[in-house]
């Protein structure tokens, strides 16, 4: 039971952040368009929690991406060398990506920190800018979490069938 409960949150986690964050912009904005051109006042507080959603969502997207290296980039040379190359390849690549997330997360967990022991505001709102900028540690934690997923997936795949795609995704061979 809690195996399955795992592989649910496991492949649809960012699927339901993603829709939660980008579903709370929208209702968000339409308020604000409708405060705005109805009543003829806006709130700060709307804009800077949106503006906060939007960093969380892009984190979000990331992290979803990253798991089937569906993000952009070039395959020319994946495509010109043998599997066995670009399994190392591949691997040296996740492995910059995690020294980036190692990075990110170590000096943002620095700043949230400084923000909670200094008491910074948001402005419009009296609550604690660490709020908004702890999007920054969890959202590169998760990406951190889907490379080593799909490292480890690679792994298995080139010992079973001795292939690596091109794509990161499994291959049925």
């Amino acid at each position: 039971m809690l195996g399955r409960l795992w592989k649910i949150i496991d492949e649809k986690l960012e699927s339901w952040l993603i829709i939660g964050s980008y579903g709370y912009l929208v209702f968000i904005i339409l308020i604000e368009i409708i405060r705005r051109y109805a009543i003829g006042a806006s709130s700060q507080w709307g804009e800077m929690t949106v503006r906060y959603a939007f960093v969380f969502l892009v984190y979000l997207a990331t992290a979803h991406i990253a798991r089937s290296r569906d993000h952009i980039r070039i395959d020319l040379v994946p495509k010109l060398v043998t599997d066995r190359t670009r399994l190392w390849l591949y691997l040296y690549f996740d492995f910059l990506h995690l020294v980036l997330v190692a990075l990110t997360v170590y000096y943002s967990v620095k700043i949230v920190a400084l923000q909670i022991r200094n008491e910074v505001l948001m402005t419009g709102l009296d609550i604690n800018m660490a709020v908004a900028h702890v999007v920054l540690p969890i959202g590169f934690s998760l990406l951190g979490l889907r490379v080593v997923q799909r490292s480890t997936e690679m792994i298995r795949q080139y010992r079973s069938t001795g292939t690596v795609s091109i794509n990161g995704e499994i291959q049925n061979v």
